[in-house]
Order: C-alpha cells, then sequence, then structure tokens
C-alpha cells in the first residue's frame, strides 16, 4: 500500500472516531429521528454528508492554512453556529413547556429540502468540525495534489459520514424509541432543547473567548 492511500485511510479513521462522538451533529439527527422519523433523519444525515464532502474540499485545498491566517473566520462559524443551536434549544424548551410542537414532534415533518439543508447548515456552522477538517488538511494536503484524489478523499469522507449518521438515524427512528418519545414527549423536548442549549452557548462563549 503506498504512501497516498496510508494518508487517506488514516485521515477517515479520524474522521470515523470523530463523528462516533457526541456532538451537534448526533443531536441533530437523533432529534429527528425521534420526532419525524426514519425518512426526516435519513435527510438530515445527507445533509450532513454533503457538507462533509465541501469541507473535505476545503480541506484538500489548504483549509488549516485559511483558518491560520484568518482566525476571525473560525469565531464567525461559532457565533453563527452557535445562535442557531440555541435558537433550536429554545423551540425544544417552548415546547416541553406549552406541550406545543417543535422541531421534534411527531406531528412536525419539515420535508425533505429542510431536513437536508437542517443537516447542511449544523455540520457547515460547527467550529468543533472546522477544527478537525483543519487538522486534517495539513495531514493529507501533501497527498491530494490531483483532483481525481480530491474527488476520492471528498466522496470516502461524505460516504463515512453518511453510514454513521445514518445508523444513528436509523436507531432513533424505530419504532421502539419513538414510542417512548410519545410517551415522555415533553420530557425529550427539554432533555434535546437542553443538549441544543448547552451546545449553542459553549460554541458562542468559546467564540467570544480572547484567544
Amino acid at each position: 500500500m503506498n504512501e497516498i492511500a496510508m494518508t487517506l485511510i488514516t485521515a477517515w479513521g479520524a474522521l470515523a472516531a470523530a463523528a462516533l462522538s457526541p456532538g451537534p451533529n448526533l443531536v441533530a439527527v437523533a432529534s429527528r429521528g425521534l420526532g419525524s422519523g426514519r425518512r426526516a433523519a435519513l435527510s438530515v444525515t445527507l445533509g450532513i454528508a454533503l457538507g462533509g464532502f465541501g469541507w473535505a474540499i476545503l480541506t484538500a485545498f489548504g483549509l488549516g492554512f485559511l483558518f491560520e491566517t484568518h482566525p476571525t473566520l473560525l469565531r464567525v462559524l461559532g457565533l453563527f453556529g452557535g445562535a442557531y443551536l440555541a435558537w433550536l434549544g429554545l423551540k425544544g424548551w417552548r415546547s416541553a413547556f406549552t406541550g406545543g410542537t417543535s422541531d421534534m414532534s411527531p406531528k412536525i415533518s419539515a420535508g425533505f429540502w429542510n431536513d437536508l439543508g437542517y443537516g447542511f447548515v449544523v455540520t457547515a456552522t460547527n467550529p468543533k468540525v472546522a477544527l478537525l477538517w483543519a487538522s486534517l488538511s495539513t495531514f493529507v494536503s501533501g497527498v491530494t495534489s490531483s483532483i481525481m484524489t480530491t474527488f476520492i478523499f471528498a466522496a470516502v469522507s461524505s460516504f463515512v459520514l453518511l453510514i454513521i449518521y445514518g445508523t444513528y438515524g436509523l436507531v432513533f427512528s424505530t419504532t421502539g424509541m419513538r414510542t417512548v418519545y410519545a410517551r415522555f414527549g415533553r420530557a425529550t423536548d427539554a432533555l434535546f432543547g437542553t443538549a441544543f442549549e448547552i451546545l449553542g452557548l459553549t460554541m458562542i462563549f468559546k467564540s467570544l473567548r480572547p484567544t
């Protein structure tokens, strides 16, 4: 196995490990799976995978150097992404306290394009994701000099995310999981609302913190 293949496989392994860990992407897929079912969860997953494809392309072209040269970009991502997650958290709390509907409610079907865009925005504005890809950039930029290698790297990265988050989506959209949600809907909305709020505020505070 040549150096290029070994480098790419190692990068995909690091990406998979990061995707398996809890974070905004996982919370987004899980909440949509519980609230709207398998199709919605997989639509969010597809949005995350498309976002991953874009991040991979940027990575191949030196994302790490871009953030090093313009560190303010990472702060802007953190503020925008944090505000978006905090807003979702408020919607979850409102549903929990009023008994109304939220993005996680079984009665709500956001539609394919909304779910797709939701997944894309969550992963595109997540500083944790940006830092992961920036670190991978310094690792793979030397072996992704050709268009074909760059495309392969991006396509497989997207597929890795699709498989991992798609599995999460299938698990959280099962009948058993959704039955539990339906029985404890308000508590679940409060739980996910709190998770989104913590993630969002953490991203905002980290972005505002002086370096």
